[in-house]
């Protein structure tokens, strides 16, 4: 990639998440498609919408995304303990930040309550919690080290155990990254399933490589019909995030509109699958593919570009030392 296209990708990857995420999050904890539908009509979510926040505003999944995304520009170029010390500083700021106040998960409050106690960022996680908070803020790692797939994967799984300590919520960090970096490579993303499944079950991620597989036969059917407990399930778990994620983006993969808007019209953690949905679109189809509206309304969009163009330095810098 030459560096404009590369500057596109990464800024439509920071920007389009947090777009995906402000889309979502009103109807985060609608438990019906009739519900949405009769709050907002019979195409349901389209534009930004306010509920005790303004229009565009987005919640933890971004939050802890630029957290993430803080620690690499900090800290992205030295040992991974090093760089881990300081992403849980990153996560102990936004847990006492007076902004975390955007319905974050549970475990993720959890496991950053004992960071901020002095527990060791690979025991503080959540053992058992396969929830999806790892997956969501992942992201900035597939954009980081997108040129190097075993260290992206050795960091992103690294990233879950600050929150989230089962095997499944490493995988699913990790894919997130990996999709990340597909689409910034602008790789086929009908080959996307097959290939994320494949390295989900080299990470001992058989639960999620089975759930994966199950995309191709469905990207025809209604999105009603595949992101519902019985199909994808509600992606309140690392798994099921990712593979709806990657159901909305396959979909569309040229059209970062319907890809987010599909995930954000769900049953379920419709702003994580936005959000993640969004990461991927933006870095396969750039900045000027998001609506220009969208790009200017959802909060700290200048702040949001300048963390993508921080993080492409960062990569150029890093790239020329190795």
């Amino acid at each position: 990639m030459v560096d404009d296209e590369a500057r596109q990708r990464f800024q439509g990857c920071m920007v389009g998440l947090a777009i995906g995420d402000a889309l979502g999050r009103p109807v985060e904890f609608y438990n019906s498609i009739k519900k949405i539908e009769k709050k907002f009509g019979s195409d349901g979510v389209v534009e930004f919408a306010a509920d005790r926040h303004p229009p565009g505003t987005f919640t933890d999944d971004t939050q802890m995304s630029l957290a993430v995304a803080r620690a690499l520009l900090k800290a992205g170029h030295r040992s991974l303990d090093e760089l881990m010390h300081v992403m849980a500083s990153e996560f102990v700021i936004w847990y006492r930040s007076p902004d975390n106040d955007r319905a974050p998960g549970n475990t993720c409050l959890a496991g950053c309550h004992r960071l901020d106690a002095g527990v060791h960022w690979r025991q503080s996680g959540i053992a058992e919690s396969k929830g999806c908070g790892s997956a969501m803020r992942s992201a900035p790692i597939g954009l980081y080290y997108h040129k190097n797939e075993n260290k992206l994967i050795e960091v992103a799984r690294a990233s879950s155990l600050p929150t989230h300590g089962h095997p499944t919520a490493l995988a699913a960090a990790a894919a997130t990254a990996l999709l990340v970096a597909w689409a910034l490579h602008h790789d086929d993303p009908s080959d996307y399933p097959q290939r994320l499944s494949t390295a989900m079950r080299d990470m001992n991620g058989g639960t999620m490589a089975d759930l994966i597989e199950r995309i191709p036969a469905v990207l025809a059917d209604h999105p009603d019909d595949v992101l519902c407990q019985t199909v994808l399930g509600e992606a309140w778990t690392g798994e099921s995030a990712v593979a709806s994620a990657l159901y909305c983006f396959c979909r569309s993969p040229e059209d970062y509109r319907k890809t987010v808007l599909t995930g954000a019209n769900t049953v379920g953690d419709s702003d994580s699958i936005a959000c993640i949905a969004g990461a991927i679109s933006g870095a396969y189809n750039g900045i000027y593919a998001i609506p220009k509206h969208w790009r200017e309304q959802v909060e700290s969009a200048a702040m949001l570009h300048e963390v993508a163009a921080d993080l492409l330095a960062a990569h150029n810098q890093l790239s020329e030392t190795q």
